[in-house]
């Protein structure tokens, strides 16, 4: 790029990146003087690493010893490195990238290093300058802070210090507003505390789960839909400001996922998020309610297969992450009024979903339709429309619950299901 004065150049083992002196500096030292934090304003001379890449030494203490000699650390870096601390070098570091904001926090997960009380101090000042930089940019970092499994305990910080609502000011009305006695947070702590609680749970789903080795499954196989479920935990609740009522003296948030999904992709859109991903944790904030609705119905010995089926077709193959963002979300929930247990009751509830989805859904999404819209056609002489998708619809719920087992049966079923249609 020879607008930014960068050039790369790949050979099969090893990527080697060329930079022109940056900032305008002239010389190294001018170089390094404009870095972002100390622990970045390191360098080392090529003819003292170019030896170590033809024959590098199998132990890492070796190679610090070759190196430290020929060092160039004019900033402390390699003392904050060691003390594992985070040192803006100035105040006008940060002010000439905002970014470099969010990167201090970035490496604080990454690293689990101490952002140093000068430059904590500058970023509250300088946090409303992130709002002008790149959706792009911005959103690299959150993924490299969502990578880390910290970004529960990060983004509290982040609050903490004024980043966080410029990023995300639809989190804000949530400070503050008080939730039914299941809870012992207000709404915005409640979607923190959920997001950690589900990092806790992708770690280990035996934590809370007795059927855990689908979800470890499910978990294992993820791949980029890991970050998506962790903004779903974050966002989950995103509505209830805007859905709050009140009903004999107690809040409410009736319809607060819808409101909450709709927000979710109005985020994505002005982040420049991918459409895959950003529908994947709208869907997932939409659903998010759904197995709550479900528990009355396993203290009766439920849900009803139906029920499930229903479940299970909204939330497709990624039902396990449905329910590890339902138990984040219960998990974060300790007032008063939650019922003891409720989630036992939701462990309950998935293993009792799952084994349908493994004994009854599966199979039958494995066999060939009992009639085809075709069929449909000319057994009852419907004519060609929605009509068709439905009725086919309906017939598929039959066969998964119980209800048909054959085209003779089908044909029969349907043809009640018509006749009460068109009377």
């Amino acid at each position: 790029d020879e607008g930014e004065g960068v050039a790369r150049v790949v050979f099969p083992d090893l990527v080697v990146d060329f930079s022109q002196f940056r900032g305008g500096a002239r010389d190294l030292a001018g170089d390094l003087a404009a870095r972002d934090f100390t622990l970045n304003a390191m360098a080392v001379p090529l003819g003292a690493a170019l030896p170590l890449l033809d024959a590098p030494p199998e132990d890492p203490g070796a190679v610090r010893g070759r190196l430290l000699p020929a060092l160039v650390d004019p900033h402390g870096g390699r003392r904050d490195l060691e003390a594992g601390v985070i040192r803006a070098l100035g105040r006008r570091n940060l002010a000439d990238d905002p970014l470099r904001l969010l990167r201090a926090f970035r490496f604080r997960a990454q690293l689990d290093f101490a952002i140093e009380p000068g430059t904590r101090g500058w970023i509250p000042e300088l946090a409303p300058a992130l709002g002008g930089v790149a959706a792009e940019r911005v959103s690299h970092e959150l993924g490299l802070v969502l990578a880390t499994g910290r970004a529960g305990r990060t983004f509290a910080e982040m609050a903490e210090a004024g980043i966080l609502f410029v990023l995300f000011p639809e989190l804000a009305p949530g400070v503050g507003l008080e939730q039914p006695g299941f809870h012992h947070l207000d709404v915005f702590r409640h979607c923190l505390a959920a997001l950690e609680a589900l990092e806790e749970l992708v770690r280990d789903p035996g934590t809370a789960f007795t059927e855990a080795a689908p979800l470890r499954s499910w978990v294992a196989g993820a791949g980029d839909r890991l970050p998506w479920l962790a903004w779903a935990a974050l966002f989950h609740d995103l509505g209830k400001p805007a859905c709050r009522g009140e009903k004999a003296g107690r809040p409410t948030f009736y319809y607060h996922d819808h409101a909450g999904a709709e927000m979710v992709a109005a985020i994505g859109r002005r982040l420049r998020w991918p459409r895959r991903g950003t529908a994947f944790a709208a869907r997932m904030v939409r659903l998010h309610m759904r197995p709550f609705f479900l528990l009355a119905q396993v203290r009766r010995g439920g849900p009803s297969r139906r029920a499930m089926r229903r479940l299970l077709t909204e939330a497709g193959a990624d039902y396990p992450a449905l329910f590890l963002l339902a138990m984040a979300d219960s998990r974060a929930g300790r007032g008063p009024l939650k019922p003891p247990d409720l989630d036992r009751n939701l462990d309950l509830l998935w293993s009792r979903v799952h084994a349908f989805h493994e004994e009854r859904m599966r199979p039958v999404a494995a066999l060939p339709r009992l009639l085809t819209g075709h069929d449909l056609q000319e057994i009852f002489g419907l004519a060609p429309g929605p009509r068709i998708g439905r009725l086919l619809e309906a017939l598929e719920e039959a066969r998964v619950e119980g209800r048909v087992a054959d085209r003779e049966e089908a044909v029969r079923w349907l043809r009640r299901l018509v006749e009460q249609e068109e009377a």
